[in-house]
C-alpha cells in the first residue's frame, strides 16, 4: 500500500512505499523502493533488509541500487523505529529475525530470497535464516558488518572502537526522527546483540553465506570475518569480503553492496 511522505518519512523519497504484512497477529512494515515493471519479476530474487539497530533509513541507497541492478527489495522496519505505527515485535535481535522470517513465509514463500542484516541486523538475519533453513532452501544470506565481536561485548571495549567504526560516515546518514521513535528500544536491541554469540549459532546455517564489512569498519575487522566463516562449517558456500567505506557503507558505498548482492542471489537460486 502507497503512503505519503509524513508516513515514510521525509526524507525517504518519492520512489518509497510502506507495506503492511500482518505476521503473528501484529503488521510489519516494510519499505519497498518502486522499479519499473519490466526489471523485476514475481519469480527473481527478492533482497530483503534488514537494517542495525531498528533504524531503516540509512540501508535507503543500498536498496535503490540493488532495484537498478534488477533484483526486488524490502527493507523490513523492525522492530518499528521507522514510523510512528505500533511496533511489530520486541526490540531484541532474535524476535526481530522471527518477525522477519514471518515476513518472508507470507511475502516470498515461493520466490528465491537473500537475507541482507546489518550491523545488529546481522544477527538478526541469522536468527531469520535458521528459522527457515528446515522449511526452505533456495535463500542466501548476507550478514554485513557483524556485531559484536568477542572483544567488543563489554560497553568499555565497544566504546572505544566506535570512533574508528565510523571514520567515513556522518551524522547525517540516520533519520533523527527514527531515534526519537526508537529511544530505550534502540538500547535494548543493542544489549540484545551483546549477549549474542553469533560465532556458535552460525555452526549449523544450511544456507549460503557472504560476509562483508568496510574496510575501515572497527566493529567488523577481518578476522571477526574469518572466525564467522570458519565457523559457518555446513554452509552450502561462503565469501567473504571487504568493500570501501566504514560501519554504514550500506549508505556510502551502495554499488558495492549491490556487485556483492548479485553474487549472493545467485547462491540463492542456485541452492536448492
Amino acid at each position: 500500500m502507497g503512503a505519503g511522505a509524513g508516513d515514510v518519512g521525509e526524507r525517504s523519497g518519492r520512489d518509497v512505499f510502506e507495506r503492511l504484512t500482518p505476521v503473528g497477529g501484529r503488521a510489519v512494515r516494510s519499505l519497498r523502493v518502486t522499479a519499473p515493471p519490466a526489471l523485476v519479476g514475481l519469480a527473481d530474487p527478492l533482497v530483503v533488509i534488514l537494517p542495525g539497530l531498528g533504524l531503516p533509513f540509512y540501508t535507503l541507497p543500498t536498496a535503490r541500487t540493488i532495484v537498478q541492478r534488477g533484483l526486488d527489495c524490502e527493507v523490513l522496519d523492525l522492530p518499528g523505529f521507522g514510523s510512528t505505527r505500533p511496533r511489530a515485535t520486541r526490540p531484541n535481535i532474535h524476535a526481530i529475525g522471527l518477525s522477519a522470517a514471518g515476513w518472508i513465509r507470507e511475502r516470498a514463500a515461493d520466490r528465491p530470497v537473500v537475507v541482507l542484516g546489518h550491523s545488529t541486523g546481522s544477527q538478526a538475519a541469522l536468527t531469520a535464516a535458521l528459522a527457515l533453513a528446515g522449511e526452505r532452501t533456495s535463500f542466501a544470506i548476507v550478514m554485513a558488518g557483524p556485531t559484536f565481536a568477542p572483544t567488543q561485548r563489554r560497553l568499555v571495549r565497544l566504546a572505544a572502537v566506535t570512533p574508528f567504526a565510523y571514520r567515513d560516515d556522518r551524522p547525517g546518514e540516520v533519520d533523527p526522527a527514527e531515534i526519537r521513535h526508537g529511544r530505550i528500544g534502540i538500547v535494548q536491541v543493542l544489549h540484545s546483540g551483546m549477549r549474542d554469540a553469533p560465532e556458535r549459532r552460525i555452526a549449523v546455517l544450511p544456507a549460503p553465506l557472504t560476509i562483508t564489512s568496510g574496510v575501515h569498519d572497527a566493529y567488523a575487522p577481518t578476522a571477526w570475518l574469518d572466525t564467522l566463516a570458519t565457523c559457518a562449517v555446513v554452509a552450502a558456500c561462503t565469501r567473504t569480503s571487504r568493500l570501501g567505506g566504514s560501519h554504514n557503507n550500506l549508505f556510502t558505498h551502495p554499488d558495492e553492496l549491490a556487485d556483492l548482492l548479485l553474487l549472493a542471489a545467485a547462491d540463492a537460486v542456485a541452492w536448492r
